[in-house]
């Protein structure tokens, strides 16, 4: 991994770092265009067929990439049964309790209806009618991502909860998608990815609805189309590939140093392992450990990749510095592997989610913990959370000011209205108030 050297030193390398490239990398056009064009623009161009030709350009955009299209987009309801029925009973057990340890922290976080009778002022709260769940396809069937993100829709009241996932040619989603998707309450799947998915939840075709919100990670195509729809429908938020920082002290066991950076690095070939560590002693110890577990790793390759594109070492002095470095980070995950690790969660201002002592392992929240997986990345920690039920929920102000409550705010009103040359807005008190003392 490469090494920076000192807090300042990581602070500054972490604020450089902060970025989501939809628009200064470029692409061959990923056989659809012809052109070299960034993530943004591809992404813009897919929009634009999906709106203009609907089934017929999805199948169009699905053959130029993948080399055919299916005949039709749903997977069928009897599709998504047999897929439970035939997983084995262990994994629908796992997936149940994943489900209900999501339902579970999901709804104590819920906000409720609320009302003052004293301020004559409230607020109602309210599901989104409809969500679409992006489940990425790669090289991993994500059946967690299902319940990571349909469950929170579901404690939130969503009624129609749609998941879109990408299946190659004719062929059906992997059984543990369709399994979870089942079990999380999904009300429709289909098979269906890319930007040309987000464009289709988001303005509708002949056989694919519009949603009103789509959640969910996804590839830079697909985060690159999130971002443009962003406005005609709703998002969770813009997510690039997945990062882990761990802080490690002398107390903190190189295996599951060098296992927690891994867990994410076999993700991507450009997913982001960081460690934070008191001494080069730990950081090289741990790089040690990294070799050892990366032999026995099916996906070494990925993960290998990772380490050397992206994988960085900051040496600190103390955890309060390395506590600066991580803020500045903010990364999607915070694991803090320290003796003084409970000490140090106050001082934590910026992260996705926080995973603190060598038991809560991050790998925990990814599939069974209770929070959703789906949390900010590319330093987006520092004005977003993690996908929850308030992300599925509007809330809407409510007044209910009866004669005396205007009268005694009235005047106020008047005055800053007319400070601010909106005379309408003041007349539009003045009557009121005239009406209900005899004027």
């Amino acid at each position: 991994m490469k090494r920076v050297i000192g807090v300042a030193a990581g602070i500054e390398y972490f604020k450089r770092e902060r970025k989501m490239p939809l628009e200064t990398v470029l692409s061959d056009g990923r056989g659809l265009f012809t052109d070299k064009i960034s993530p943004i623009e591809f992404a813009s161009r897919v929009i634009d067929i999906v709106r203009n030709e609907g089934d017929a350009g999805i199948a169009r955009i699905n053959t130029a990439l993948d080399g055919s299209s299916p005949d039709s987009f749903e997977v069928p309801k009897s599709e998504i049964d047999s897929a439970l029925a035939n997983l084995e009973p262990a994994s629908i057990a796992a997936l149940e309790r994943a489900a209900e340890r999501v339902r579970q922290f999901q709804s104590r976080g819920l906000p409720k209806s609320w009302s003052d009778d004293t301020g004559k002022f409230g607020e109602r709260v309210t599901p989104i009618g409809a969500v679409a769940a992006y489940v990425p396809g790669g090289t991993a069937p994500l059946a967690s991502t299902v319940i990571m993100t349909v469950v929170p829709a579901k404690v939130a009241g969503v009624e129609e909860i749609i998941v879109a996932t990408p299946a190659p040619g004719d062929s059906m989603p992997h059984p543990a998608i369709l399994a979870a998707a089942k079990i999380a309450g999904a009300s429709r799947v289909f098979r269906l990815g890319g930007a040309q998915a987000i464009a289709a939840l988001a303005y509708g075709t002949e056989t694919i609805p519009s949603v009103d919100m789509i959640c969910g990670p996804g590839s830079a195509w697909v985060t690159a189309a999130k971002k443009l729809v962003y406005g005609d429908v709703g998002i969770d938020g813009l997510y690039g590939p997945t990062e882990t920082l761990v802080i490690a002290d002398e107390s903190a066991d190189p295996i599951f140093t060098a296992s927690d950076l891994i867990a994410q690095a076999e993700h991507d070939t450009v997913a982001m392992p960081i460690l934070v560590a008191l001494s080069e002693e730990i950081i090289v110890k741990t790089e040690i450990e990294i070799e050892r577990q990366l032999e026995e790793l099916p996906r070494s390759n990925i993960a290998k990749a990772a380490f050397l594109n992206r994988g960085i070492a900051v040496v600190v002095n103390t955890t309060a510095e390395a506590i600066e470095v991580a803020n500045a980070a903010a990364p999607e995950h915070l694991c803090i592997l320290t003796a003084d690790a409970k000490e140090l969660v106050n001082k934590v201002i910026n992260a996705g989610g926080l995973f603190v002592g060598e038991w809560s392992a991050e790998v925990m929240a990814d599939y069974i913990a209770g929070p959703s997986h789906v949390m900010p990345t590319a330093g987006t920690a520092r004005f977003s959370s993690a996908l929850s039920t308030r992300n599925f929920v509007r809330i809407t102000p409510v007044l209910t000011f009866d004669d005396n409550t205007f009268l005694k705010l009235s005047k106020d009103a008047e005055l800053l209205a007319k400070l601010e040359g909106l005379h309408g807005h003041a007349t539009a008190s003045e009557y009121r108030r005239r009406r209900i003392i005899g004027e």
